[in-house]
């Protein structure tokens, strides 16, 4: 007679980096599985809060994440017990928090995986001595996220009759635009000592030349872990992103992995390496008053700003949606950027000042330590937020309405009726539309000039959009030079060549960084060879499928008027 399956007990985590690196220390004994961030969300196209019941937030499904949701269900329901292993943060214990609610796990069950390093003793460990849901942490974070959802949310209400509807900034983004347009202070700085994520990214800066972008992607693959094959897999770093940075229990020195590591991955291995071999950091920056990164951390760092977990979104924001201009590596505030500004200005001086966002941060670490209360954080600062926000309203008068983005005209001409093409903004952003619409519905996606250069002829690299976060990037001299890719260009030259960088995003681990030039000695045995050459096979099937079909329906109207 056959036994009984034994069921397994599941991990969840909240990566698949995460959650491939724990099932090679767990083995066949657990199932590991990873809920790719969060299942459940604040709404992107509403608010999601309401203000008349406590700010209480509404949590939704995120969009794309049921098939998911419901397959994890089925695996948690024939899970012997169920752990969650997600990062070591506020963030990390709202999430864990959030399966248990999904999944039915007692919140005060020894459910909570607690590890800051990805190594096989550390998660074995953490599995052992599994605690509690930490409610605490939990209020901490949903205290931030309130509070930025909800003023990010009213600022775009109030923008949309100012400016034009899609206009928005938040309280980091704002207080981050008013300091690139004010003086940046220029002379010798000294920066804090302790060996933070934000000393790490000014020492990567002024060492590395690493943006901050940068070296938050490397930092995640040397937290995620690497394979060193008979040495086993492992992460270097511990969780880098509260606290000191340190390196794991299984400290390995550079020169020893040297072979298993990407030269970026190598060169912030070994800064961090000999930083924290040094015991103290003591690094002075000297600036030129210019508004590049360096004089932009230094000045956050003087104000007393806690910035290094915000700081690359929230540039990076405000560069996508231009209220910032990035040229040759010093940052201008656009015309559209001074519109916010000035839309701002003299109703929400106080609100988004530093003063007020230090203040809420330092109410944030009150409620992760128990001192504070989430509720009463929230509503004394979307309280006084709202005052402000009605004063800005009164202001627009009683006739004011929600303003459409302008059409712009441009000069190109419909191919297909000779009406001038229109700028319009869809769903997924700008794309060219024919002013005859709807008599001729012709649109197609805008051509847009980038600063960055191409690596093969160095030509312009033009964008084009073809829905959400999907940009394709030709050479301007398409298509005499075959250049293409989806890896977004970078603000920063290979220091090897020149060339420009770009970001190669997965799915299941962190981000690549690679230069764009093929014959960099930086590109010889890179993993995105293999990747781009695989991409550039499916793009030369596509082509002869769509040459096939084409034929074949030329063939097929052929045979019709025979």
């Amino acid at each position: 007679m056959a036994g009984k399956t034994q069921l397994k007990s599941l991990i969840l985590t909240d990566s698949a980096g995460k959650a491939r690196a724990i099932k090679k220390f767990v083995g066949r004994r657990y199932l590991v599985a990873s809920t790719d961030g969060f299942l459940k969300d604040l709404p992107k196209s509403r608010i999601g809060i309401d203000a008349e019941n406590n700010y209480a937030p509404d949590y939704i499904t995120v969009r794309g994440k049921g098939p998911l949701l419901r397959e994890l269900k089925r695996e948690t329901l024939n899970a012997r017990r169920i752990f969650l292993a997600m990062n070591p943060d506020a963030r990390g214990e709202f999430l864990a928090k959030q399966c248990c609610q999904l999944f039915g796990v007692n919140e005060k069950s020894r459910c909570r995986m607690d590890f800051n390093e990805l190594t096989k003793n550390s998660v074995l460990t953490a599995l052992e001595n599994a605690r509690p849901i930490d409610d605490k942490l939990v209020d901490a974070f949903q205290t931030r996220q309130i509070i930025d959802k909800f003023v990010s949310h009213k600022i775009g209400e109030y923008l949309s009759y100012k400016i034009y509807r899609g206009v928005k900034v938040g309280r980091f983004r704002a207080m981050l635009l008013k300091i690139i347009s004010g003086d940046l202070p220029g002379g010798e700085f000294n920066v804090k000592k302790n060996f933070t994520f934000g000393v790490l990214q000014e020492l990567a800066l002024k060492e590395l030349n690493f943006s901050a972008t940068k070296t938050r992607l490397v930092l995640d693959q040397l937290y995620e872990g690497l394979n060193f094959d008979k040495e086993g897999f492992g992460g270097l770093v511990k969780y880098p992103y509260h606290g000191e940075i340190f390196l794991t229990t299984e400290e390995r020195n550079p020169d020893d992995v040297k072979n298993y590591l990407t030269d970026a991955q190598f060169k912030l291995y070994n800064l961090i390496y000999s930083q924290v071999n040094a015991g103290t950091v003591s690094v002075k920056i000297q600036l030129s008053g210019e508004r590049n990164e360096a004089a932009i951390l230094a000045t956050l760092d003087n104000l007393k700003i806690d910035w290094a977990e915000f700081y690359s979104t929230g540039i990076n924001s405000l560069i996508k949606r231009r209220y910032v201009a990035l040229e040759d590596s010093v940052f201008k505030v656009t015309e559209m950027g001074k519109r916010v500004l000035g839309a701002l200005d003299g109703f929400f001086d106080e609100i988004f000042s530093v003063d007020s966002y230090n203040k809420v941060a330092a109410q944030i670490f009150a409620v992760a330590d128990g001192r504070a209360e989430k509720n009463s954080v929230i509503a004394g600062y979307c309280d006084k937020f709202m005052k402000s926000f009605g004063a800005a309203m009164d202001s627009l008068g009683e006739d004011a309405k929600p303003q459409e983005e302008p059409l712009i005209e441009t000069d190109e001409i419909c191919e297909k009726c000779g009406r001038p093409m229109l700028i319009k903004r869809g769903r997924y952003g700008q794309f060219l539309a024919c002013s005859g619409y709807p008599e001729c519905k012709n649109a197609k996606p805008i051509v847009e000039y980038t600063n960055y250069k191409c690596p093969k002829c160095g030509g312009r690299i033009t964008l084009r959009n073809f829905g959400k976060n999907k940009n394709l990037f030709l050479c301007e001299n398409s298509p005499t030079c075959n250049f293409m890719t989806w890896d977004e260009p970078q603000a920063l030259a290979c220091k090897n060549c020149g060339s420009t960088m770009f970001l190669h995003r997965f799915k299941d681990r962190p981000a690549m960084l690679y230069c764009g030039n093929e014959n960099c000695p930086t590109r010889e045995n890179h993993p995105v060879n293999k990747i781009i050459a695989d991409s550039q096979k499916r793009y030369e099937a596509r082509k002869i499928r769509k040459a096939e079909l084409a034929a074949k329906k030329s063939e097929s109207k052929s045979k019709v008027k025979a």
